[in-house]
């Protein structure tokens, strides 16, 4: 669903979805010194294992705001999910595609607007 709201707010665009934090920490481990392989990183706070907010804690030890950004998903309101200090954002999910383009298009601008390496 992320992935068709995603590409409706913008086709230049790839997902890479996996179900565990632990999955997508080795995934951006994978990457060495030369950076994260992603651009941004979009984590439900509700994952088996370690949560959403355990998995943006370790990606903010190791890469800042602007090399990564990670932001968050939840079913409840974003201000009273827990840990969303270690996001750049959190937004609410939507049962459907038409709900979440207001949540994928501020991810795409937020995205864009911080990622160091789109400001050439």
């Amino acid at each position: 669903m992320w992935s068709d709201a995603l590409a409706r707010v913008t086709g230049n665009v790839r997902v890479r979805r996996v179900s565990a934090a632990e999955t997508a920490l080795a995934l951006i481990s994978e990457s060495g010194e030369g950076g994260p392989p992603f651009d941004c990183v979009v984590s439900s706070l509700c994952l088996p294992g370690l949560n959403g907010a355990g998995l943006a804690r370790r990606l903010r030890q190791r890469f800042d705001a602007a090399t990564l950004p990670v932001f968050g998903l939840t079913r409840d309101a974003p201000a009273s999910a827990p840990d969303c200090d270690w996001f750049d954002a959190v937004f609410q999910k939507a049962g459907d595609v038409r709900g979440l383009l207001p949540a994928a298009a501020a991810i795409v601008d937020l995205w864009f607007s911080q990622a160091r390496r789109f400001h050439c």
